[in-house]
């Protein structure tokens, strides 16, 4: 696979797209083995576990893309995420409330997967829970 920038906007929609199916055990595909950054713990599997609690938290989530820049070999995406909070997620008890958040994130690739990932997802979430819920939500 090429390293352009076509290429790489290619693979993040794809990637995208799996995740939206919430098919993680396909992940492998776009995601390094080595991969790193936004948690506490590196790696796929990690990474993996990370995706996956969002949709054990909200089984109906979807990350839907307002804008993506690619430079070479990094995406930057601005998405909004919704669900609905029917499970456990990042210690907080389901609360039954639909939520939509914004989420900035930064994708480095190299040999067609990702290989550093930087964002917002977990204090943004956590942060839209603890907020009290509009009146009449």
């Amino acid at each position: 696979m090429g390293t352009g920038t076509a290429d790489v906007a290619a693979v993040y929609e794809r990637y995208l797209a799996c995740c939206n199916e919430h098919r993680f055990d396909d992940l492998g595909e776009f995601v390094s083995e080595e991969v790193s950054g936004s948690g506490p713990v590196d790696g796929l599997a990690a990474y993996v576990e990370g995706v996956r609690a969002v949709a054990v938290g909200f089984p109906d989530y979807r990350w839907e893309l307002q804008e993506r820049v690619v430079q070479g070999d990094t995406v930057v995406a601005r998405l909004t995420g919704r669900g609905t909070h029917t499970g456990p997620f990042s210690g907080i008890a389901p609360t039954g409330r639909t939520i939509s958040v914004q989420e900035l994130v930064v994708y480095r690739f190299a040999d067609g997967r990702i290989v550093r990932c930087w964002g917002d997802l977990y204090p943004v979430v956590r942060d839209a829970l603890r907020t009290p819920a509009p009146v009449g939500a």
